[in-house]
C-alpha cells in the first residue's frame, strides 16, 4: 500500500519505519530538512517543504497515494487541517496517529493552560524568568503577550540556521537562546534552570516521548512552577503503533 505519512517528530519516523517493514512503500513528508534529514538515516524516502493546499492535493494525485497517515506533532493543526482537506478532495482515507498522552497527577507546581494566551497570562503571575519550551513557532505569539509584561525571556529552540534567525528577528538575544536538539534528560533540564535562574518553565503536553515528563520532574525538584500547554481537541484516540498499523491495515 503507498502511504503518505505526515511525520516531524521521532515517533511518526518510527511509525514511517514500522509501516516500511510490513511491506508499506512510504513517502515521508516533514516540514523541515533537518527532519527530513532524521528520516532519511532511517532508510526513509522523504520529501521535505510547507504544502498549501492545492499542493498537497498534487502530490496525492501524482504519488498514487491510498492514504494520508497524520503522524504530525499533536499541536500542527493548520497541517492537519489541510491533510483532512486533502484527502475529502481525492476521496481517500485520512488517518490520524496520537502520541500517548501522560497521565499527570495533580501537583501545585503544574498549572494547565487552555491555549498560549492563557499559558502567557500564568506564566507571567507565576515568575520574571520565564523559560518558553514551545518551539519556534508561535514564539511571535508568546513575545506579542509577554512584551508589555516586562519579563526576562528565555527560549529552547532547534539550531538550526533558519529557526535561529526567526528568533533573532523578534529581538531574542544570544543570551536568551538555547537551540539544541532533544531528547533532553530531567539533569539537563535541572541544570539549564539553575544556570538561568529560571522561575518558571512553559511546556507542551507532547507525550511520554516528548520530554513532558523529564521536565515536570526537573521542575518538581527544583520547585519552580511549570506551565502546560493542553493539547489541542483532535480527530482520533490515543493507540499504539501495533494498534494503529492493524487497524489501517484492516481498513485499507
Amino acid at each position: 500500500m503507498k502511504l503518505l505519512v505526515l511525520a516531524g517528530t521521532e515517533d511518526g519516523r518510527e511509525l514511517a519505519a514500522a509501516l516500511k517493514r510490513r511491506g508499506h512503500d512510504i513517502l515521508v513528508s516533514t516540514l523541515t530538512s533537518y527532519g527530513a534529514d532524521l528520516a532519511q538515516e532511517q532508510g526513509l524516502q522523504v520529501r521535505s517543504g510547507a504544502m498549501d493546499a492545492q499542493s498537497m492535493v498534487e502530490l496525492l494525485v501524482d504519488g498514487g497515494f491510498a492514504a494520508i497517515v497524520d503522524a504530525t506533532h499533536p499541536y500542527a493543526l493548520r497541517v492537519k487541517e489541510l491533510a483532512k482537506a486533502a484527502c475529502e478532495e481525492r476521496s481517500i482515507p485520512y488517518l490520524p496517529w496520537h502520541r500517548s498522552s501522560l497521565e499527570l497527577e495533580n501537583h501545585p507546581l503544574i498549572h494547565w493552560a487552555a491555549n498560549i494566551a492563557n499559558a502567557a497570562l500564568i506564566a507571567a503571575e507565576l515568575g520574571q524568568r520565564i523559560l518558553l519550551t514551545t518551539g519556534s513557532n508561535a514564539l511571535p505569539e508568546w513575545v506579542s503577550l509577554l512584551s508589555s509584561q516586562e519579563k526576562n525571556l528565555f527560549i529552547r529552540v532547534l539550531p538550526t540556521s533558519e529557526v535561529l534567525a526567526r528568533c533573532e528577528h523578534l529581538g531574542f538575544k544570544p543570551n536568551q537562546i538555547i537551540a539544541a536538539q532533544g531528547p533532553f534528560s530531567q539533569e539537563w533540564d535541572e541544570a539549564m534552570c539553575k544556570q538561568l535562574k529560571i522561575d518558571v518553565v512553559v511546556t507542551k503536553e507532547s507525550g511520554k516521548v516528548g520530554g513532558t515528563l523529564e521536565k515536570v520532574q526537573a521542575c518538581q525538584r527544583l520547585n519552580i512552577p511549570l506551565v502546560i500547554l493542553k493539547r489541542p481537541m483532535t480527530d482520533g484516540q490515543d493507540s499504539s503503533l501495533s494498534q494503529f498499523i492493524k487497524h489501517l491495515e484492516e481498513i485499507l
